[in-house]
């Protein structure tokens, strides 16, 4: 087991850089290019060129792109264009945010899709898989519409926008905390929709599926209900492809933030990505696509690390 756990973190590894490489390949030759992002197109005769120098963007490509690998190795992400300043610096400050929101949402997601799609095993009829499957084919954009339109608008209990109320701002600890959590329940909501059906129809099949094995007829016949077989026995075998589409989902999670981050102006990574596209400021946007990736590499060990708990037989590979 440990084996295997040291050969897939070498290959996330591997995994991250490639991303990063590609990132900045991409970024690198996008409409425009690097020297243009930074001294705009209309600018006095030389001065791209000046600029360009004065970045080492007049290089080859392929020589730059080995000196930012080289950096990357080092943990140094560059300095950001736009800003002046290293590019972790501002990734951090905006990180917390964004792992609050993915994190919360994910964790929705599991536990109301597995307690939903047991609920959902035990009818007979097809309304409940008519019905997540639609809710999952809608997207997060129409869905963070949908609920400011129900919660801010029509019925005011929650707030629109931002991550705190300027117009009434909390004095610090819990009040601060409460006013945070209240701004990021609709985001949320919105981000964990989609992810949440999936998981509701996954566990619906697993259960229904193993509600005629063996080891569940055997519990019935001990004298257990259907709903306490159900419960105590089928849903806790069909819990571990949960596990691994949680982990495996991170990555839609955090590209499904930036919708939602830039429809509630909320200020986290994905805003932070789009901003700096805007402002074509490519060692932002490279090294928001290295976070999120590595990110989603360390969920995926996590996974790993936990199916053995959920499913005991995985111990002895």
């Amino acid at each position: 087991m440990a084996a295997a756990l040291i050969r897939r973190a070498g290959f996330g590894a591997l995994a991250v850089l490639a991303a990063a490489g590609i990132a900045f390949l991409l970024a690198w030759h996008a409409p425009g290019g690097p020297a243009v992002g930074l001294a705009g197109e209309h600018g006095a005769p030389g001065y791209l060129e000046e600029v360009a120098a004065r970045y080492g963007l007049d290089r080859p490509a392929h020589q730059v792109w080995l000196g930012w690998m080289g950096r990357l190795l080092r943990g140094d992400l560059g300095v950001s264009w736009r800003e002046q300043r290293p590019v972790l610096s501002l990734i951090l400050e905006r990180l917390p945010l964004t792992l609050a929101l993915t994190l919360s949402a994910a964790a929705l997601a599991a536990l109301a899709g597995t307690v939903l799609g047991a609920m959902a095993a035990a009818r007979a009829a097809r309304w409940p898989v008519a019905l997540f499957a639609a809710l999952h084919a809608v997207p997060g954009y129409i869905v963070a519409q949908g609920l400011v339109l129900v919660f801010a608008l029509w019925l005011g209990v929650l707030p629109v926008q931002g991550i705190v109320d300027a117009r009434d701002p909390a004095e610090g600890g819990l009040a601060l905390l409460a006013e945070r959590m209240r701004h990021l329940v609709l985001p949320v909501l919105a981000l964990a929709l989609h992810q949440l059906c999936f998981v509701a129809l996954l566990v619906r099949a697993g259960v229904a599926a193993r509600m005629d094995m063996p080891f569940v007829t055997a519990a019935m016949a001990r004298g257990r209900s259907r709903r306490a077989a159900r419960w105590r026995h089928a849903l806790p075998h069909a819990l571990l492809p949960v596990a691994s589409l949680t982990a495996l989902r991170m990555g839609a999670l955090l590209g499904g933030a930036l919708v939602i981050e830039v429809a509630f102006a909320l200020p986290g990574l994905g805003r932070l990505a789009v901003t700096a596209a805007l402002a074509r400021d490519h060692p932002v946007v490279i090294g928001t696509v290295v976070v999120a990736c590595a990110i989603a590499w360390v969920a995926n060990l996590l996974a790993d690390l936990t199916a053995p708990l959920i499913d005991p037989r995985l111990r002895a590979r």
